[in-house]
């Protein structure tokens, strides 16, 4: 029992460290999305961007830390009980292989940049302009699909060997690069758009850079060997093939979405780039740095077949999750039009950018747990090597967000963004259902009890200031909404520990023992 609190602790850990540089990067990110709101607006400059950017983005997901990651953490790990010399190799292997791959596809995309453009946003090709300046971008930012992906393998080898700080860290330089390029650059461009691709490309160089002395210090091989025959170079590619397959049934969604929202009216790219920004703060911060930080501990558990142990660190890590994420989703959805209008609702981005975002975030935001409980659950998947259940799972959610994306297309923005919230339901169910089918019931009965009582607290909690402030009329100048906002934060964030409290949510009072300990 106490062996499992220290893992547990040891999880709690690992979750500070991420999310904390999460929320860092997160921040630089708003500030980055702010310089972009403020000179490109939601235009046809902007949505060529987004598109331009989602195009390597889309490959980084499938090839970097999407597919690489997770699969690279349990074989690593695995290599501890071989002497560190062929370890060594083999850790090598991995990154050689990764070069070669990675380096072919980031080639070939620069070549067929055109083609890549015409089916992930066809409805641009009705526009000239519009369709040679997203070629152009994506053909300047392409090879950060390279330096990402690169940061993605080192990403998985620190990781396994329990360092989450320069991988967690790195994206703040590619937020800052872009935020100077288009500040700085931008007149020296034709177009300021070219400025902020070519920030993009300083970013990824620079988050590689970062990974290098953390690899020296944990006395960690960073270089290539190409030796494609080894061990590990195997499994990895046994984990990663279906993986990549599982991932590119996700991505395909995001095709589907970007190709049905270059058909609506221009922005609506735009609208769903801003919303799924917001949306991505508290899965980037709370979700996605549980999920990292479960995942070294799954793989030693997985080798010793410690299903308790296993179900064990899922139910409180959902939980403790959950406990972010539920609060994260009301607070949006009752305020998300005066965070969007505080955030970016300057020069370019005018009232229309502004409701149009917000249409788009209440689509996506009821999707909030389900997001965050499928990535939860997928490590549970890899750590067993069970890489073709979530492929399975993520098909048929795949045919789901396609046939809502058509049958709601009529709502716009929000008909798409509700699409994916739908489909990521339908991903948890089965995902749930594929883990009880082929191994152990995760039993998380228990677990789902405590979210409903966290998800009553947070709705009460965000309705009380909404009426409250409804009635009262603080005015709509900006320090206003400042005023607005902050005094709806606050009234909601002490409400609902009230609230959790009387419910007797013992799982808020652990978490911040834990996180006392640490400090």
């Amino acid at each position: 029992m106490k062996s499992r609190e220290i893992k547990q602790s040891s999880i709690i850990r690992a979750f500070t460290v991420l999310s904390s540089m999460t929320l860092i990067s997160r921040i630089t990110g708003y500030l980055r999305d702010a310089v972009i709101a403020a000179f490109l607006g939601a235009s046809i400059h902007s949505d060529a961007f987004f598109v331009a950017f989602r195009i390597p983005n889309m490959f980084r997901r499938l090839f970097g830390e999407g597919a690489l990651t997770p699969s690279i953490v349990p074989v690593v790990s695995s290599l501890r009980s071989i002497p560190k010399g062929e370890g060594d190799k083999e850790i090598k292997s991995i990154i050689g292989t990764a070069v070669l791959v990675v380096g072919i596809v980031t080639c070939l995309g620069i070549i067929f940049a055109p083609y890549l453009v015409k089916a992930l946003a066809y409805g641009f090709t009705n526009n000239d302009d519009l369709f040679s300046i997203t070629v152009t971008l994506t053909r300047i930012m392409f090879p950060y699909l390279f330096f990402i992906s690169l940061v993605a393998v080192y990403m998985g080898i620190l990781n396994a060997n329990n360092h989450f700080f320069a991988p967690a860290f790195s994206p703040v330089l590619l937020n800052i690069s872009m935020i100077i390029s288009l500040l700085f650059l931008r007149r020296f461009f034709f177009m300021p758009v070219y400025a902020l691709a070519l920030g993009v490309l300083v970013g990824g160089i620079l988050q590689l850079i970062i990974q290098i002395p953390f690899l020296k210090k944990n006395s960690i091989p960073f270089t290539p060997i190409f030796n494609y025959k080894s061990q590990s170079v195997k499994e990895v590619f046994y984990m990663v093939t279906p993986s990549v397959f599982g991932l590119a049934i996700t991505q395909m969604n995001v095709l589907v979405d970007t190709l049905v929202a270059s058909l609506l009216k221009s922005g609506t790219v735009s609208y769903l780039y801003y919303a799924d920004r917001l949306l991505e703060l508290p899965i980037g911060i709370f979700t996605v740095s549980f999920a990292s930080a479960l995942l070294p501990s799954l793989s030693s558990k997985t080798q010793n077949n410690d299903i308790e142990g296993i179900r064990n660190d899922l139910n409180k890590t959902l939980i403790n999750c959950m406990l972010f994420i539920i609060p994260s989703m009301f607070f949006l959805l009752f305020f998300g039009d005066t965070i969007i209008s505080v955030l970016f609702k300057r020069k370019a981005f005018d009232v229309a950018a502004q409701e149009g975002s917000y249409r788009a975030l209440i689509g996506y935001c009821v999707g909030l747990p389900f997001f965050s409980f499928n990535r939860l659950i997928t490590p549970i998947f890899y750590a067993y090597k069970m890489t073709k259940e979530p492929v399975k799972a993520g098909f048929f959610a795949m045919f789901v967000n396609i046939v809502m994306d058509i049958l709601l297309m009529p709502l716009g923005e929000f008909g798409l963004a509700f699409a994916t919230t739908l489909s990521g339901a339908v991903n948890s169910f089965l995902l749930l259902s594929l883990f009880k089918k082929n191994h152990y019931t995760l039993n998380i009965n228990n677990s789902l009890k405590t979210c409903s009582k966290i998800l009553l607290a947070s709705f009460i909690s965000a309705f009380i200031p909404r009426y409250i402030l409804s009635i009262i009329d603080l005015g709509s100048s900006f320090i206003m909404r400042i005023i607005n906002l902050s005094l709806a934060g606050g009234i909601f964030i002490i409400t609902l520990l009230i609230l959790l409290k009387i419910m007797g949510i013992k799982e808020l009072e652990s978490i911040w023992k834990r996180l006392r300990i640490i400090q």
